[in-house]
């Protein structure tokens, strides 16, 4: 059986590899944990909501997403919408807003550290090719 770090690191590397990828889905990992902090999970996943889908910031959140859900955290298996979940989280009670935006935070340190890994080998290989 994992732990949840290797549970984080897995899902992690994932993402990076799959959606958050490039130079500015790079820069959103180190943007995103700041808004939380000072805004709130809530705060920043709604900003998340007012771009277009393809942009970075509902990609990440898509990842985080899909984390919680493998956690058994976020009940609805079914679907990655963000806005969704932010209609789920606005009805949790503060004890569990805070576990999740905890949870949020730990695993996105993971994927930053990853997605900017990438970024880093992507760098490489442009400069080599």
């Amino acid at each position: 059986m994992k732990n949840l770090d290797q549970i984080r690191a897995s899902n992690a590397i994932l993402a990076s590899r799959q959606a958050i990828k490039g130079k500015d889905s790079g820069e959103v990992v180190k943007k995103v944990p700041p808004m939380i902090i000072n805004d709130g999970l809530l705060g920043a996943l709604a900003f998340a909501c007012q771009q277009k889908d393809s942009n970075g910031y509902v990609l990440l959140f898509q990842a985080v997403v899909i984390h919680l859900q493998s956690l058994r955290l976020y009940p609805d298996t079914a679907s990655t919408d963000i806005r969704k979940m932010a209609e789920w989280l606005s009805a949790q009670d503060s004890a569990r807003l805070r576990a999740l935006t905890a949870e949020t935070l730990a695993y996105l340190s993971y994927l930053r550290r990853f997605a900017s890994k990438e970024e880093q080998d992507a760098d490489r290989n442009d400069t080599n090719g």
